[in-house]
């Protein structure tokens, strides 16, 4: 809303094309996309004296993007449902005089089949011909165990398809290593999978943390605007009785109430959460280390009775703590988690959500989409 001049965008999750003119010019010192973009190009041709990257976004910098348009036209022409509405109805938008929205039948992440601005069919395939997608045992679509909130065998593929023929690239089955189990692919009858125990289970880790998106903001963006914490969280409050929390608000983790009372955890506590030690919350960590403290999550435990015994759910995407968010919280009279050089604000007092998940993309690259569009993963 934020910027005011034409812009078109696709949804990646969702069949929605939105063209538009910006509404209100920024309230304060924000940048939109484009903006961001032409920025970092400008100060790469700065460093660099190469003008090419600088003269890519001319147009951005005299506030004319309107020239762009006619580019954004011939997108439109492209996209083959786009192309049923009327152009005075599609153009509309681009001319700022009202918004259009346009929603496709097709569920997908590619917006269009035969277009410069997509590749690929929008709608769910149930065999996929790609060769990765054979190597990789996505072909059909199948269940697989998550490659480490199972109990058992982490990251099998439950099927007995004759057809799903994955290369487990002689990683064996017995491996341990956490990358060779998030690269391997196996294939397994569920008969055979539960026979097989995940070692991180028999060592006591037994909970899985689900990470979804929340209703409140956009992955990070909003996430320490006062309102947001407020009332994204049962712990907000714009008085801050609790001086222990980071903010008028904070990130919570949802638990069973009987797992937490089986552990001493009452509702409100604030509990440490800890991942797989081998490279969580960082790679060599010690306790002695001081950056450990700062990475380690400390998160307030909030009883759900929505989630079954062992999982635990923790919205994604919170603003990190950091060395000096740490400090502000320590030292500052309000006990706020603000840097004080900076003004960052943090959800946490200590550590973050990528204190205890692990960064892991499919064997199949996330531009070729296959993971999204064949299966959806069950982290049961």
């Amino acid at each position: 809303m934020e910027f005011t001049y034409p812009e078109m965008t696709i949804t990646v999750s969702n069949p929605w094309v939105q063209i538009w003119k910006g509404g209100i010019r920024p309230l304060y010192d924000t940048r939109n996309d484009l903006d961001t973009f032409a920025g970092v190009a400008a100060k790469l041709s700065e460093m660099t004296g190469d003008t090419r990257m600088k003269d890519y976004f001319k147009f951005v910098y005299e506030n004319r993007v309107d020239v762009y348009a006619p580019a954004d036209a011939r997108c439109v022409e492209h996209l083959l449902w786009l192309q049923r509405r009327r152009h005075a109805e599609v153009g509309k938008g681009l001319d700022g005089d009202g918004p259009h929205l346009s929603a496709d039948r097709r569920s997908g992440k590619r917006p269009t089949s035969r277009s410069p601005c997509g590749r690929g069919p929008g709608g769910t395939r149930t065999y996929r011909t790609e060769p990765e997608a054979i190597e990789y045992g996505e072909n059909f679509i199948s269940h697989r165990e998550g490659t480490e909130a199972t109990p058992y065998l982490p990251n099998a593929i439950m099927t007995t398809n004759p057809y799903v023929r994955p290369d487990d690239y002689g990683i064996p089955i017995t491996a341990q290593h956490h990358d060779d189990k998030t690269v391997r692919n196996i294939k397994l009858p569920w008969q055979e999978i539960k026979r097989h125990a995940n070692p991180l289970w028999e060592k006591g880790y037994q909970f899985y943390c689900v990470t979804p998106k929340t209703r409140h903001r956009v992955h990070s963006q909003w996430s320490v605007n006062d309102w947001v914490q407020i009332y994204e969280s049962n712990f907000g409050d714009p008085y801050r009785m609790d001086k222990r929390t980071p903010g008028v608000g904070e990130h919570q983790l949802h638990i069973n109430p009987q797992a937490a009372k089986d552990r001493g955890i009452n509702d409100g506590d604030y509990v440490y959460v800890d991942g797989n030690p081998v490279d969580r919350p960082y790679r060599g960590w010690k306790p002695s280390d001081p950056y450990y403290k700062v990475a380690r999550l400390m998160i307030r435990a909030k009883y759900n009775p929505a989630y079954p015994y062992h999982v635990t759910m923790a919205k994604h995407a919170p603003y990190v703590a950091t060395p000096k968010s740490v400090k502000g919280h320590e030292t500052r009279p309000d006990g706020r988690a603000i840097a004080v050089d900076t003004g960052y604000q943090s959800n946490f007092r200590y550590g973050a959500q990528q204190s205890f998940t692990r960064n892991w993309c499919d064997a199949d690259a996330p531009d070729r989409l296959l993971a999204g569009q064949a299966r959806r993963r069950l982290e049961v």
